[in-house]
Formats: structure tokens, sequence, C-alpha cells
């Protein structure tokens, strides 16, 4: 990438670290989180800052994380050191406590218990600092840091404390929610099981010796899926125990050498919110918790009964492994949840006792690679525990994927078995849909629920077949078709049954995908292509239907990705990093419940929540098989071995494909990565330390060249080149040879295209991609495939977004210069046209800020600046530029009142408002500095008013120009300004009618 454009993403991802950094300080808020979504927050926060210089707005998804302040509420605090899971000893006087190759984190070695009391004791001095009281939990394996309810001024204080590396608020997110072992090859003659534990030792033991930890809801240790079936004892090293508060619930000898560990957390949620059947105990209320835990690890041969039906054997994909659950997600009297605090007490905990392999079928950030969940996860890896989290719900929708790190492993839903019945109409037509209930032994009258509905109920409500909606007289005895949408699925036909009626057709209203439910009577889910027939059919005087047993004629094929599950680009890293990364069976999966809201132990469920712990099963299979190998060599085994899915091979969607178990034990290469490159890559993002607002890593690299199994290139300007590093694990000394497949439009290139690592050797590669004639702005997508010895095939998706013209942010001269250059690189062919906005001339002046927490408008130290605003709110842009080192704070007063009519106060070291102000006349610029030392801060200020259209202050050479895309383009100008003020204004660069790019101007 060019240099230009890497600038600006720097500048963009320093604005995410920042909270409100200077480029977010615009006056406008944050948009609130999509409530349709299972994403709940991206909000982030840490010290690091860009100049005054950042233009407001460089990049939306970014702009739209950041609260404009901090609010009173419950945060979760980060420090800047490194936990223990990663340590590496940098510190003089304490051993590094990161485990080596292989290993696992000793919370209670004596290096490890002396590290933890120095975090302690940072932790301690930044507390004592804010003066805030005893936090509610506290974090220092998988991460350094506590959670606590604190002022707005706390928090404004801890963020912008040097030991501090963000200051995020503690969010309640949500949970993302006997075939499956059969259809991935895992059981039976020559399946994985039997490739892992050999052909005399029983299937049942595959993923011995392993601990899957599960953060979610709890577990029911009751159930058969964690009984002691001959399990070894816990491995050696084992911390982790049964904790409770409910002895008659959960008594705390519930684990044993199948459930090892058990623990719960409930501080950030508050026992006062919990719903009343809830248990304060690692007890599964709600049974998400048990089904992803005996999905990813239940024991082997389990018969699964609901309502007295026989649904046949299951098993968890790693039977022999032992499970850990650690009980962060909890349901309320209004509503449930994971409190961000109680998830990373969770993960810190798991990490702690001594797991292998998490599983995190929760909701998360969709871009913020400092989310603190996203931080801890990092550290659990660098430690070496595998991590699988759920993509999210909100498909299909484009940029809904959660957890973008590439540290772990996200998953997206697809099929994987056919469970299918017929509805049969009177007149004779077959509609095929989606059911595993029973079916009808004869035809019933056929009715739609909005024409059935009572007298009380409206008939759209009645449609849906909402409770208490349908009316006796009109559904008992009969087949009832009901939309889809608002209540739960399950519910309805509930509903029907309890009015009386026989069956239930669901239909879909929309494009949304079709699910297997346990219906309380005969049902059966239908596409929403037929709902108009089968809405003129029940109106029809006798229309009577029947739902069938089979599905002769279905043309269904699996696996797909499911309508539901999330999908990229990724809005993290500007599109350099693809994810999802792959897709396992997340649709009408089978697996162990709880019963006590429904009664059901046993229960088919759906999501991207049932897709994760496969996934995690199988890196527990893969940790027994490689022990020695590491989270991103396991990863990369399972997404370059992936399969095709059925029709739809949208990388967006599916990632590298559906999982293949049958290959990921031998895929000849992987790519590999660890926490060095990870903080180069958080680096390449703008990821600054606080106290100095120095990289994170003395190496930043593009996200395009983290070395993953997989490339995206979000910004093609003409022609870009990445690298990646393969290490062979095939045992063989052959060569592998690349060929590329897609990405029409593109010129892909490799070099070397023949590679020959050796036995356990490493060799890079290039990848050279050059626009050649594909649109601009549009994907493009394909895939590489390295193909060995004995005919191994190792395969990455690629994925490219050609750019039209990338300028740089800002541009800034001195204040007596005579012109302007702007450097840009062009991605198209054609015209390009530059607009100039300004330059507007401004006022500037110098001063000295005293330092305090608390901003008070008539407090006589504070300095002062006075400039009119005239009526008609302009714009107004004001900036303060200091040391570099203190946290500067901008308050405006007007003529009138004390009270700040606006503000800018985030946890950048240098200021930046922009937008309106709302009022007119002599306005007062107060400048502070926060802290409560004597020293007063030196600044310069500027502040400019804001018009519209061309100052012809900067006059351009050749405004208009063709371009050549992969070229190197210089704007030069003109200065017509008087040399002795400071200007401001912006440079729009126009293609085909539209804004492409935008640099902002700064004289003096």
């Amino acid at each position: 990438m060019s240099a230009p454009g890497r600038r600006r993403r720097l500048l963009s991802a320093l604005t995410l670290v920042a909270l409100a950094g200077a480029s977010v300080t615009t006056g406008a808020h944050a948009s609130p989180a999509d409530p349709s979504t299972d994403a709940s927050s991206e909000s982030g926060s840490a010290g690091a800052t860009t100049g005054p210089a950042t233009e407001p707005g460089a990049q939306t998804p970014v702009d739209e994380l950041m609260p404009e302040e901090f609010e009173d509420g419950p945060y979760v605090v980060i420090m800047q050191e490194q936990p223990v899971a990663s340590y590496d000893g940098h510190q003089p006087g304490y051993a590094a406590t990161k485990p080596g190759k292989g290993g696992k984190v000793n919370p209670n070695s004596a290096h490890a218990r002396k590290w933890a009391d120095k975090l302690q004791e940072d932790q301690d001095e930044v507390i004592e600092r804010a003066e805030v009281g005893e936090p509610h939990t506290r974090f220092d394996t998988a991460l350094n840091g506590f959670a606590a309810e604190l002022t707005a001024e706390q928090a404004e204080t801890l963020a912008a404390d040097p030991l501090v590396l963000a200051v995020v608020p503690d969010e309640i997110r949500e949970l993302d929610t006997v075939s499956s072992p059969e259809f991935l090859g895992l059981s039976g003659k020559k399946g994985v099981w039997e490739q892992i534990v050999g052909k005399r030792a029983e299937q049942k033991t595959a993923g011995r010796g392993v601990v899957v930890g599960v953060v979610d809801s709890g577990i029911r240790p009751e159930s058969p899926s964690f009984a002691d079936d001959g399990h070894p004892a816990p491995p050696v090293g084992w911390t982790g125990e049964c904790v409770t508060d409910d002895e008659e619930r959960f008594p705390a000898d519930s684990c044993n050498d199948k459930l090892i560990g058990a623990r719960y957390f409930v501080a950030g949620y508050g026992i006062g919110r919990l719903h009343p059947l809830e248990s304060l105990s690692p007890l599964d209320a709600g049974g998400h918790g048990t089904h992803t835990a005996s999905t990813a690890a239940g024991n082997y041969g389990v018969r699964a009964v609901i309502d007295g039906q026989d649904q046949g054997v299951i098993s968890g994909v790693a039977p022999g492994a032992h499970v850990a659950a650690y009980k962060a997600c909890w349901d309320g009297a209004t509503g449930g949840g994971c409190a961000t605090s109680d998830t990373l007490a969770a993960i810190n905990a798991a990490v702690a006792d001594g797991v292998d392999v998490i599983n995190y079928s929760i909701s998360g950030t969709t871009s913020n690679y400092i989310d603190p969940i996203e931080i801890a996860f990092l550290n659990a890896a660098s430690a070496g525990v595998f991590v699988a989290a759920s993509s999210g719900n909100s498909g299909p929708r484009v940029s809904t994927t959660n957890h973008p790190s590439p540290w772990i492993t996200t998953v997206a839903a697809s099929t994987h078995a056919i469970y299918e019945h017929t509805l049969v109409l009177g007149d004779g037509r077959r509609f095929i849909g989606n059911s595993i209930t029973e079916t009808m032994e004869g035809p019933a009258p056929f009715v739609y629920a909005g024409d059935a509905s009572t007298t009380e109920a409206s008939a759209a409500n009645a449609a849906l077949c909402l409770p208490g909606t349908l009316d006796e007289e009109k559904v008992e005895g009969k087949v009832v078709l009901c939309d889809r949408g608002v209540n739960a699925r399950a519910e309805k036909s509930q509903v029907v049954g309890d009015a009386g009626g026989l069956g239930m057709a669901l239909v879909n209203v929309d494009a949304s995908g079709l699910n297997s439910d346990w219906h309380a009577i005969p049902s059966v889910h239908l596409s929403h292509e037929h709902r108009p027939a089968l809405l003129d059919y029940a109106r029809t005087e006798g229309a009577t239907a029947q739902i069938e047993a089979g599905n002769e004629g279905s043309s269904t094929q699996v696996p797909e990705v499911a309508g539901f599950s999330s999908r990229g680009p990724s809005l993290g890293a500007g599109g350099d990093l693809l994810k999802p990364d792959l897709s396992a069976p997340g649709v009408d999966v089978l697996a162990a419940y709880s019963p006590t809201y429904d009664g059901h132990d046993f229960m088919y469920s759906s999501g991207t929540s049932m897709s994760s712990p496969h996934i995690a099963g199988l890196a527990a299979l893969m940790k027994q098989a490689k022990p020695d190998w590491s989270p991103m060599m396991i990863k990369s085994a399972m997404m370059t071995t992936a399969r095709d899915h059925a029709t739809d091979n949208d990388p967006f969607a599916g990632g590298s494909g559906f999982v293949e178990p049958r290959r990921m034990l031998d895929p000849g290469l992987v790519l590999d990565s660890g926490a060095d490159d990870w903080w180069d890559f958080l680096a390449g993002q703008g990821i600054v330390w606080a106290g100095t607002g120095e990289p994170v890593s003395d190496n930043p690299i593009d996200a395009s060249d983290l070395n993953v199994p997989s490339i995206a290139i979000g910004d093609l300007y003409g022609v870009q080149t990445v690298t990646r590093t393969f290490t062979d694990v095939s045992g063989a000394a052959g060569n592998w040879h690349a060929t590329v497949e897609g990405l029409e439009g593109l010129d892909v290139t490799v070099s070397p295209d023949r590679i020959r690592p050796g036995r356990g050797g490493s060799q890079d590669v290039e990848v050279t991609v050059r626009n050649v004639d594909a649109a601009a702005k549009e994907w493009s997508t394909g895939s590489i495939t390295w193909t060995g010895p004995a005919n191994r095939t190792v395969r990455i998706p690629v994925v490219v977004r050609p750019a039209v013209l990338d300028a740089p942010s800002m541009v800034t001269a001195p204040i007596e210069a005579e012109s302007l250059e702007i450097p840009t690189k062009v991605g198209v062919n054609g015209q390009v046209d530059a607009v100039v906005t300004g330059l507007f001339k401004g006022l500037q002046d110098s001063g000295t800020a005293h330092q305090t927490l608390f901003f008070n408008a008539l407090d006589p130290q504070n300095y002062t600046y006075e400039f009119d605003y005239p009526a008609g709110y302009p714009d107004v842009r004001i900036e303060v530029e200091g040391d570099g080192v203190h946290d500067l704070d901008i308050y405006v007063v007007g003529p009138r009142f004390s009270i700040p009519l606006v503000t800018a106060r985030t946890t950048a070291r240098n200021e930046v408002y922009e937008g309106r102000i709302i009022g007119t006349g002599r306005m007062k610029v107060h400048v502070v500095a926060k802290g409560y030392e004597a020293e007063r801060i030196p600044f310069d200020l500027r502040v400019f008013v804001m018009g519209e259209g061309d100052q012809e202050n900067l006059v351009l050479d050749r405004p208009s120009r063709t371009v050549t895309a992969g070229e190197h383009e210089v704007w030069s100008g003109e200065l017509r300004t008087d040399k002795e003020s400071p200007y401001f204004g912006r440079v729009s660069f126009i293609h085909d009618g539209e804004v492409v790019d935008r640099t902002t101007v700064r004289i003096g």
C-alpha cells in the first residue's frame, strides 16, 4: 500500500483507540447500536491520540464507535502492562510468566505470583490517583485491569493515566444464538476420532487430556453429556474447581472427571437483576451454555429424547475431552445477557485454571481490536489457548461479523443436515419445508391465522400467532398458517395448539432461512416464496392441508451458509482482514439443554452459537493429536483444508469454506503467527501507548501482510504485493505449486510459484495483485491453492477491492509558504477533479493551561481567548496543540452564561472541536489540562470560523486531469495567504460525480 494510504489508515485507527480522539470531537454523538444486531457495542477507549490536525470523519465506521464523552456508570479499565499469560520478562527483576511452546500458564508459580503482585500494585496506584473505590472485579491472567463503577470524571482521569491502555463501558452483550459428528466425518471407520486415538482405542476417548473451557450461561451437571463415563483425572496442574452459592441446585460436588470445573461471575450483571429461576451458581437456566458445551465436548453415545420421542444418539465433537464451565451470562427479570466485566473475569479464570480451548458464543465488537474481550483473547492465544468465537446472527446484512481479531477463529453457521416434511394442500399442491416434528394422520381444514383473530386482537397480531390472539372456534381442529416474526417460532405452534389447532404451517414473510424447531404440534417451516400461494389457498372455501413425512423432490443441498449468519466484509482494518474465518454446522443442532423453563433436557438449536463450539471441539482434537502446535497453526489447518459449500461460496459469508476435519490433521503447510506479530499488526492500525504516544510495536505492518491463511486487500491502488510464510508440517520434503482461481479483472502472480520449504522448514511467498479492469469499489474474490506431495492441497481465500484514489488525510505548510503539494495514488483510469473549500483565515494564540480535574468557567486560573461567532451557525474549528504529554480540553462559553455551549474533552493529548455553536456573539474559549500538578502546560491555539466555497487562497495548477491506475499524482497549488495568519480548508477529489477522498489543508 502506498505511504499516503497507510498514513490515512493509521490516523483513522488512532481515532479508534482514543475513545474520543481529535478526529471524533465534531460535536456529533455516536450513532446508537442497531438493536437488531447481536454486536452490542463497539465503544472502546485508550489514551492514544492524534494531533490536532487529524481530519474528522476520515472513516465513518470508526467514528461511529466512539462516544463523545464519558458518563457515570460501570467501566472496565485495561492496564498497559502485560498480564501473566503473556508477560515476556521485559521488566528487570521479574522473570517471564508466558508459557513456552506447548505449555500452559501456571498462575501459582513464584514468578507468576510476584508478577501478579506487581500488576495489582500498578492497579492500586491508578485507583488511588483517580480516587476510585475498591473495584468489584480484578484481572491479572488473561487481562491486566479491573472493573468498577466510575464517575465521568474518574473515567476521564483513568483514561489519561499513562499506566492505562483503555477505559471501556462495561456493557451487556448477547448470546449468539444427532448428525454433525457423522456429517463431519468424525465417527466410523477411518473417521477423525479413529485417526486420532487409533483403531484399538475407543472412539469416545477422542480429545482425552484436553480441557475445553466454555464461557457462556452455565451448565447442567446432571446431563448425561457430562457424566463421568470413565474419564481420566484432570490434567496435571489443573486448578479449576466447582464454585457455588446454591448447594441445593448446584452442589459443590457436582464436578467430576468429565466436568472438571464450574465457576460463575455475576458482579458486573448484578444479582438484583436476575430472573427468579436463576441460581447463584454455575447452573444453566436458559440452556445455551449446556448446548454449546455438549456440542463441543459432550460424552459419546448419549441418547437424546424430547417429549418422549427418541431423537437418536448424540456425541460431542471431542467426546473424550474434559469440560470446564464459566457462567458469565444470565437470564434477567426483563431480559438477559453477559456483562463485559463478568466475561472478562471468566476468561481470566479459564486461562488461570489451565484450559486448552475456549469457546465464546457471545456477541462482540465488529471492528475494535482493543475491545477488552479481544485483548483478553490475544493474551490467551499468546499463552497457547485456542479461541473459537461466533460470528454473529445478523446476516444476511453485510459487514455485521463480530470478533474481527486475527488471533480469534471466527465461525459462521452452515446447514449440515436435511430435516424436511411436506405440506400437502387439498388441491394436490406440495410444499417442502423444514420440520423435525411428528406428522399428521390425515388432512384438516386450513386457515390463515390473520383471518382467525379474537375480537380483541388485531388481524396483524393474529397473523403472527402471538399469544392470546387466536379465536378457538376458528382454529380448533385445523391447520393454521402463521407468519414468521416478532415472537419465537416455537411459541407460535404453542399458541396454535393451545387454541385447539392440529398443525401449523409457519411461513417466512421475507428471504430468511428455514429452521427445524421443536414444536408443540406437527409443524413445517416454509419459504417466503410460497406465501402468496398458501395465503390465497387458505382463504379458499373448503381449503384443507396435511403435513406428511418425507421430502420427495427436494432440491435442498448441504452445507450452505445460513441466512442468519453474519457476513463480512469486516469493518476492522479497512477491509484488510477477512472475517469470518470459516463455517461449521450451526443450523438445527441437537445437543443437551436445560429443563428449567420448558422441561427439555435436549433441544435442536440454530445460530453461530452452535457453529463455534464445533470448531472448539475440533481444536481440542487437534490439541490431542498435535500438542505442540500453536493456536494459529490449528486455525490454519482448519481453514486451508476447508471444502466448498454446496452452491454459494462467498468468502464474506463462509470464510475459507466449510470445515473438513478429515483433512485438517494433515494439512501439509500451515501459516503461523504469535503475539509479536499481533502487536505489529496493532501498531499498523495506529494503536499507541498512552503515556508516550509511541506505537505499541517498533515494527508496524499493514494488516494485509499479517501471516494469516487468507488475503484481503480493502483498497487496491493499481498494484499491491503481500507476503505469506508457509511452514512445512507434512514431513515430506516435496515441491508445492500455486494456482490462482477467480479474482476476475485482476492479474495475480505468486512468486515463487513453486516452493520447497523442506521438512519443518519455512518459506516466504509474495503475492502481487494488479488491477487490470476490475470495477472500482467492488470486491473481486477467488483463491490461491498450493498443491504438494501426496496431492495435499492448501487453499487460502483472496478478496480484493480496487479503490479510486488515496489522498493524505491532512497536509500542512508553514505560515509563510508560497505553494502546497498534495501527493495521491490513483487506482482507476479516467478524470479526477480537485475542488477547494476555503481556505478560511483563522485566529491564533499561545498560552498556558492550568491543571484541574473539574472545569469551572469562573476559575480565575483559566486561560481564556475570545472571538466573535456570527449569526447563521457556521462551522467552527478550534485546535489546541500542546506538549503531547498532558491531556488538554476545550470549553466554549457564550457571552451570557458560564455553562459551556460546546466542549472537546476526550482522552486525546491535543484536542479539536469542529461543528456549530448554538448561540452568537462574543465567545470565550477556555483551555484546561487534566491533572493535579501546579505546573501550567503550554499550548498553541487556532480558531477558524468557516464558510462555504472556494476562497481563492489556494489555487491549484491543474484541478482537472486524466489519471492512470497505479500512478502517483501530485496536486500542486499556489498559496495566496497573508503570510501572517493560519488558514484551514479542504480539497475534495471527485471521480464520476462522486467525492472519492478528501484532504484537510492547514497553513500555519
